[in-house]
């Protein structure tokens, strides 16, 4: 039992490391231009309420 207790947390311990230092999966460079539209449409908004 100590030893499948001791291999589990190796091998999470080896799990974490290469998460931590490993690069996110995907392009990074992509620009959303969804997301983007989608904020300048919300700020045209707010800003229209906050002039009133």
């Amino acid at each position: 039992m100590i030893t499948f207790l001791i291999t589990m947390a190796v091998i999470l311990a080896f799990a974490g490391l290469v998460a931590h230092y490993s690069a996110p999966a995907g392009s990074s460079n992509v620009t959303d231009r969804d997301a983007q539209r989608m904020r300048a449409d919300l700020s045209a908004m707010h800003g229209r309420t906050t002039n009133i």
